[in-house]
Order: structure tokens, then C-alpha cells, then sequence
């Protein structure tokens, strides 16, 4: 059995700890255990690692504050020799986050056989005292994995990586999303949504870079066309959104719905008709896997790993993040084509089973951490 044991430092529940979340639920528990460290303090957090433990996983929570409480190390290498990891692998939502690179030290001092981290959105600007830091830990790094080609740059230019331990595994989701039965009209009235019209629907963090603020102005701008809005979410910048959207006259059609279940969002996603993303940075945004799986079609920014997913006027429409106008026409296009949309749908479904599921993925991720502790199959795992 080889452990595989998770660092998560976030102090609140993102697309990077999803991906946690999804890939160590999906190894094969026959020649995997994996185990979690995660950052106490959270009630965010805390509630997730709860799910986490009913799941199965295993959680260890420990203060994590490094480099400024030194002291917090030693918690943290002590959860670390507790379950004797073959492999320690350090989630990195943006590059100075797995307390800048700090437990992939203490991963090899608690006797890690391998070190892997994931690199979410190395895009993030350069601090060289946190990157001198991170540069030095580094050292005791073996992959790097990161989710999308465009990110690459950014780790072999600004973040010094070596290329030679850069692998890209997109992220995944299961190959059932979307096909479950639902019965969009008892969604949407689930929502207070009218039955026939068309639903633009937004999930995601409500902070600027997500771009919802300008969803808003862009419907606003189409208000003689048939439609309605479902935020799905909440974030520093919900409340100055739902006052947004009184003050430019669509809060009738607006729905705010907090922050909903795995299961509401995938019924949600599959009874609504436009999934829009307009964000400024991204690296492989789940949601959008999630529509293309879900037969939904996707308006999202040309930012990132977007167009590797997104192509554009065949399974969704790419705008330039800035170009306000872009948002207007895109998403209205689709709301007036139907035929258009319901194209782009299927062609995104398509395009999912072919190169976005969770089982490529995960297939993708054992096959690394087994050629790192140096365990193959022959009818038996050898070491």
C-alpha cells in the first residue's frame, strides 16, 4: 500500500482543495491510502475535512503559519511522520501558498519517499523573498504537476522550475456529470425560475477576478431579450453585486443562490442554458468542465488553461477578459440561437469524454506517483 498524504494550507475551500478533494477520492484504495493535513483554524476548512473523514480520508488538522510562527513546523512534522507517507503531495492554490513551498522541507524530514506538489496559478505576481523561500524548499521537490500548458511559463520563467519536473495533467471530473435525470422544471422552480426561459448561470468565488459585475452590466444591456440569472456562490463582493443588478433594474431576474451542494449545482448546471465566466485568472476552472460534461454552453474568458478546454465557436464562445462588449454579444447570441447553443452544448459534451475526465486524470497522477516509489505492475506490486 503506498500513503499518499495531502497538504492543504488554504484557510477557505477553493477550486484547489476540489481538486484535492476529487483526485483522493478517486484512487484505487487497493494500492493507495490517502490521508490529509490541513490548516486548523478554518471553519470553512474545518467543515471540509469533516466531509473529508466521513469519506473515508483520514485528516489531520495542525496551525500553519510559516515562515512567521516557526513553531507551527514541528506540528506539522508531526503530523506528517504520523502516517508515514511514501509520497507528500503540497497543494499550491498560487505560489506562495503550502506555506510557500515550506512542508515540501518537512514532507522529506518526516521520510517522504517522494515529494509532488500541484501548481494551480503560478501566474501570481513575483515577492523574491517568498520566491528565495520557496526557491530553497523547492530543492526537495521531485514533479510539479500543474493543471494546464499555459501555466508552464510561468513556472519555468517566474517561478525557476526545472522543466524536466514540470508534468501537466488537466483537471477531471466524473464521467457521469450531467447525465443524471433531472427534471429542469422542477429545478428551476426549486429556484423561483420560469419554466421555458433561458437561464444564464454563474458559479463560482463573488470577488472581482471572477468578473460577475460585469455579467450583470452585459444582461443588463440585454434586457428586452428572454432570461434569467442564478448566481451560485457567495464571496467578498456578493453584497456589491445584488446591489448592482437593483441599481441597473434586472434584481427581479437575479437569483442569488449561497453557496449550494455538489449535487444542487450539477442539477442546476444541467437545467440552465448559458454558463458564463468572464474571469481575468484561472487556471482549469472546474465549472466550465462541469457544463461541457453537464450540455451546457459556456461564454469564458481567453485566459490560461480556458482555450485548452473552450474552443471557441465549436464548443463555447472565448472573449478577451477586458472587452466588455465581447461579454454582451456572446452571451445574447447565445441566448437568441438555439440551434447555436444546443451545438455547442453537444459538442462540449463530446469534447469532455475525450479529454477531461476524473479517471484520465487520476489514471494520469497514479501512474506518476508509482514511477516515483518505483512500484509497477506484473501481476503483483513490486518495489
Amino acid at each position: 500500500m503506498i500513503n499518499i498524504c495531502y497538504v492543504v494550507d488554504a484557510p477557505y475551500v477553493g477550486g484547489a482543495e476540489h481538486y484535492v478533494r476529487r483526485v483522493a477520492l478517486a484512487l484505487d484504495r487497493c494500492v493507495f491510502a490517502p490521508s490529509l493535513v490541513v490548516r486548523a483554524g478554518s471553519d470553512d476548512i474545518a467543515d471540509w475535512a469533516s466531509e473529508m473523514r466521513t469519506l473515508g480520508i483520514p485528516v489531520r488538522a495542525v496551525p500553519m503559519s510559516l515562515p512567521f510562527r516557526p513553531m507551527h513546523a514541528v506540528g506539522l512534522l508531526r503530523a506528517l511522520s504520523a502516517v508515514s507517507p511514501h509520497i507528500v503531495h503540497v497543494n499550491m492554490p498560487g505560489p506562495y501558498d503550502g506555506q510557500m513551498g515550506i512542508a515540501c522541507t518537512l514532507a522529506r524530514m518526516a521520510g517522504a519517499v517522494a515529494v509532488v506538489t500541484t501548481e494551480h496559478l503560478p501566474m501570481v505576481e513575483f515577492l523574491w523573498k517568498r520566491a528565495l523561500v520557496k526557491r530553497f524548499a523547492y530543492r526537495f521537490v521531485d514533479r510539479v504537476l500543474t493543471v494546464c500548458e499555459a501555466n508552464v511559463p510561468f513556472l519555468t520563467g517566474r517561478q525557476r522550475v526545472d522543466i524536466r519536473r514540470i508534468e501537466v495533467v488537466p483537471n477531471g471530473v466524473r464521467e457521469d456529470f450531467g447525465t443524471i435525470p433531472v427534471q429542469r422544471d422542477a429545478v428551476r422552480a426549486r429556484y423561483g425560475l420560469a419554466p421555458e426561459t433561458p437561464i444564464v448561470v454563474f458559479v463560482g468565488s463573488i470577488e472581482r477576478r471572477k468578473g460577475l459585475d460585469r455579467v450583470i452590466r452585459a444582461l443588463a444591456r440585454l434586457d428586452a431579450e428572454s432570461w434569467q440569472l442564478v448566481v451560485v456562490g457567495t464571496g467578498p463582493d456578493r453584497a456589491d453585486c445584488e446591489s448592482l443588478a437593483e441599481q441597473l433594474g434586472i434584481g427581479g431576474r437575479t437569483t442569488f443562490t449561497g453557496t449550494l451542494s455538489g449535487d444542487e449545482v450539477e442539477q442546476l448546471l444541467v437545467a440552465s442554458d448559458v454558463l458564463t465566466l468572464p474571469s481575468t485568472m484561472e487556471g482549469m476552472p472546474y465549472v466550465i468542465l462541469e457544463a461541457m460534461a453537464a450540455r451546457t454552453a459556456v461564454v469564458a474568458s481567453r485566459v490560461a488553461g480556458i482555450p485548452e478546454v473552450v474552443v471557441h465557436r465549436e464548443t463555447g464562445l472565448l472573449i478577451d477578459p477586458a472587452d466588455d462588449d465581447a461579454l454582451f454579444r456572446s452571451i445574447g447570441e447565445l441566448l437568441r440561437d438555439d440551434t447555436l447553443r444546443r451545438n455547442m452544448a453537444e459538442s462540449g459534451r463530446k469534447r469532455f469524454e475525450e479529454r477531461f475526465t476524473l479517471q484520465h486524470q487520476v489514471d494520469t497522477i497514479s501512474a506518476i506517483y508509482m514511477s516515483l516509489v518505483g512500484v509497477r505492475m506484473e501481476g503483483k506490486w513490486v518495489r
